[in-house]
């Protein structure tokens, strides 16, 4: 075999195993989702407003470059399944995938990243070879694909590993400016660079290896060919995320705060990243065979011109990102992959039969660590199987006290998040089109179960666990989740009071090393990055536990859950002091659901409010009637019978709370107003 075909093949394998590790285990499930996918699911749905500008989304923290190409993609699919038959309008489909879809759309993602991780590979080989030949390329590709990080960043929807491959590709491009001295190499370089940058924001920083090349190749800071490198790369960032400059407020308002929160961290205390990559995240992502093999790569790329680019380029991006608290294992990527370079070259230079020996070495940690990831992925997420037992076991409508964290529970569809879709969708695309559509999501959505979660975004500081709020919302179930990263939590005289007052109905479990395995400690991202020992699964430990009788819901289907959202929605306006905003909602609700308790409940309190005590009176007679059984409800009317001077009516209500409920808390206040002392 000749070597041209020898290379084929070994090109071949090893972009077969990065595929491998890459396909294997994140394209298998699209409903475990990082935190973060949210963004770049589905803001790129808004471009269909025909408003570009993707700060309107409130995610001016990233440039707009991989929005937009999602974007395409996303409407492309949609014009694929118009001509295989879908009759819904665009701004239904774009509604349906809002609302109920997004797994298709995830799945189109992740595919888009794993390409970008594909192409990180070739790069990385590309630059290699171009340092140290042919031998050193391979092997940085090899040390690439099975870099424990660079796997398992590159199954999310997510910009670092796109931009990590843009970033190697302008390093590449940068190399080539050492022998060549056409402006197009230079343009070419910069448009790089700017397409690098608008990917993410710090991309930018590759700018460090055009720079280095054009000085060491003994040109002057006034060659204009360098300067056309900074006008492309400025050219190409803003036409790739042109609203950073057309909306520049926005963007610097965004940006500084970037900036803030690279130098102050997470909510830990985990020291620089200067020091933090090196002992945690280069050994992570590469071994720390790697590592040491990385160390001797950066000893020997020195005496060459194209070593020493790669080396300013990885100094350049290592001092500014290293200089904070913010120490993201994905936001190494860059580093990983040019020490994976630089690894490649170190094991190149050995002879053989060394060299395979040390290739070896180097491979073990990194690989197994790759592997064990997508195990872990395969085999599936402790939430997702807890969201199967709930919607096949708990009654529809249940109200849960949900307590851990916000990033470990268990994913039911919720009235919570089904007003927050709908409030998002109407700050987008506005209340009429939400009208306009409303029926349309009720006639296509889930018959999947609705629920309703105890801990949302108002009482948020109660994660760890609260009797309180397990009284207050009435809770028949509570769904606890612990986890040795900070965003599953419980607090320890809970899990006890629990214990002793409630039933623990089943648990779920990710495997006995979950404790000890080790994790990017700020990333809700429940995968491990090392130590993996036993575990069997990702997400965190869960346990559903019954604390009371079942209580019927009267929202058990879809029109009605879209009426509790749209009442809960005016409960929260109400809270707020927007009365009109309040009413304008709960109509919507009622106009769905009649018989909705809570609808009746919140427009007697908007009356209330509003001053009309006698239209309050008839909301509140319509909700005893509707719910006679709670004793709140009829003390509630008795006490507008009284506001309003009905003093008989009152008195006739006073008796009915008590007829329900002789222990009620205010018994004796009760009588006493009966008898016409209170």
């Amino acid at each position: 075999m000749g070597n041209s075909a020898r290379n084929y093949w070994r090109w071949a394998a090893i972009l077969g195993l990065a595929a491998l590790l890459r396909i294997w285990g994140p394209l298998g499930d699209a409903s475990v989702r990082h935190p973060d996918e949210v963004f770049l699911v589905y803001w790129p749905l808004y471009f269909s407003t025909g408003d570009f500008n993707h700060q309107h989304t409130l995610t001016a923290f990233y440039p707009a470059f991989h929005y937009y190409l999602l974007g395409a993609l996303y409407f492309l699919y949609f014009a694929a399944l118009k001509m295989g038959g879908l009759a819904w309008s665009l701004h239904e489909w774009v509604a349906y995938q809002l609302f109920w879809g997004g797994d298709a759309l995830v799945y189109i993602g992740r595919w888009v990243t794993v390409f970008f991780a594909l192409g990180t590979v070739v790069c990385a080989g590309a630059v290699a070879r171009r340092i140290w030949g042919e031998s050193a390329g391979w092997m940085a590709a090899l040390f690439t694909a099975v870099c424990a990080i660079h796997v398992r960043q590159s199954g999310l929807v997510a910009v670092d590993v796109p931009m990590t491959c843009w970033f190697v590709g302008a390093v590449w491009a940068s190399l080539r400016l050492l022998h060549g001295e056409d402006v197009k190499a230079y343009l070419w370089a910069g448009v790089l660079v700017g397409l690098t940058a608008a990917a993410k924001y710090p991309g930018a920083l590759v700018c460090s290896a055009v720079v280095a090349a054009h000085f060491s190749a003994g040109r002057g800071l006034l060659d204009r060919r360098l300067w056309a490198s900074g006008a492309a790369a400025i050219g190409a960032f803003f036409i790739a995320t042109p609203y950073t400059f057309l909306d520049y407020a926005v963007f610097a308002g965004h940006f500084s705060r970037e900036v803030s929160h690279l130098q102050q961290g997470h909510g830990q205390e985990l020291g620089l990243g200067w020091w933090y990559y090196l002992r945690e995240t280069l050994p992570a992502g590469l071994g720390w065979a790697g590592v040491v093999l990385m160390a001797y790569g950066a000893f020997a790329a020195w005496p060459s011109r194209e070593g020493r680019v790669l080396l300013a380029t990885f100094a350049g991006y290592y001092l500014v990102m290293g200089s904070g608290q913010l120490v993201f294992v994905r936001y190494a990527l860059p580093l990983l992959v040019m020490g994976a370079i630089l690894v490649g070259g170190a094991v190149a230079r050995v002879g053989r039969p060394w060299r395979y020996a040390l290739l070896l070495v180097g491979l073990i940690e990194p690989l197994h660590a790759s592997v064990r990831i997508a195990e872990l992925q395969v085999a599936g997420d402790t939430r997702n199987a807890a969201k199967s037992w709930v919607e096949t076991t708990l009654p529809a409508g249940s109200t849960c006290c949900n307590f851990g964290g916000w990033a470990g529970d268990v994913p039911v569809r919720t009235i919570e998040d089904l007003w927050r879709r709908i409030s998002e969708y109407e700050r987008l695309w506005g209340r009429e089109k939400m009208d306009g559509v409303r029926s349309f999501l009720i006639e296509t959505g889930p018959r999947s179960p609705f629920y309703s979660y105890a801990i949302d975004y108002g009482n948020r500081q109660h994660n760890a666990g609260s009797m309180d709020v397990v009284r207050q919302f009435n809770c028949p179930y509570v769904i606890l989740h612990w986890h040795a990263l900070v965003y599953s939590q419980i607090d320890t005289a809970f899990a006890q009071s629990l214990a002793a007052r409630g039933e623990l109905i089943t648990r779920f479990s990710p495997g006995s090393g979950m404790m000890s395995a080790r994790y990017d400690p700020i990333d809700a991202y429940y995968l491990p990055i090392g130590s993996f020992g036993e575990l069997e699964k990702t997400g965190p430990e869960i346990e559903i536990w019954r604390i009371g009788p079942d209580k019927p819901s009267s929202w058990g289907t879809l029109p009605s859950a879209f009426a509790q959202a749209y009442v809960m929605g005016a409960a929260r306006q109400l809270e707020g002091g927007e009365i009109a905003e309040s009413l304008a909602l709960v109509e919507r609700g009622l106009e769905l659901d009649a018989d909705c308790t809570d609808g009746y409940l919140v427009s007697a309190r908007i009356m209330e409010q509003a001053g009309r005590d006698r239209d309050a009176i008839g909301f509140y007679e319509r909700v005893v009637a509707l719910k006679p059984e709670r004793s709140d409800y009829w003390l509630a009317l008795a006490n507008a019978y009284r506001r309003f001077g009905d003093e008989d009516n009152a008195q006739r209500c006073y008796r009915r709370v008590l007829a329900l409920d002789p222990d009620h808390p205010e018994a004796a206040a009760l009588r006493r107003a009966i008898s016409g002392e209170g």
